[in-house]
């Protein structure tokens, strides 16, 4: 994918992000990859964030963790949210396919030569920024931006 492209993707993802939650830092990191080059190893991360937060929404355990209730104190994360927001959308096969691509494409072990393609990777700083690639970081936009539409912010 090409920058241009990306931008456009990114563009895209704005469309349906949380008005007051995501939207003016979506904003800035737009401006900062139109500015620089080599701005996608800060972002990434920031975009793996952005990514599961979307796959939380397309649940029912999506929205702000609540500090007076002790029982609502744990969300799923990773692997087990991915596939918790799978069986919750078993009725919407689009939805489950992307679901899988990105479990398939994201959320594998830790793994060295992943690169920045593993949000394990990226997250837990197993692997060097400088090992993450602009590929890397175009993949994750252009799976938000096929998750998007099914957000349910």
């Amino acid at each position: 994918m090409r920058k241009n492209e990306t931008l456009k993707k990114l563009n895209d993802i704005k469309i349906t992000a949380h008005f007051w939650n995501w939207l003016p830092d979506i904003q800035v990191a737009i401006e900062i990859y139109e500015s620089r080059n080599d701005a996608y190893s800060v972002l990434l991360p920031f975009f793996f964030t952005y990514l599961e937060e979307t796959i939380r929404s397309t649940t029912t355990e999506y929205g702000m963790l609540d500090p007076r209730n002790q029982s609502n104190r744990k969300k799923k994360v990773g692997k087990e949210l991915i596939q918790f927001a799978i069986s919750e959308n078993s009725d919407n096969p689009q939805l489950v396919h992307i679901l899988n691509d990105i479990l398939e494409n994201h959320y594998g072990k830790f793994s060295p030569f992943a690169g920045g393609q593993n949000r394990n990777n990226v997250g837990h700083g197993v692997v060097h920024p400088r090992f993450w690639t602009e590929e890397d970081f175009e993949n994750v936009v252009n799976d938000i931006a096929k998750l998007s539409p099914y957000a349910g912010f």
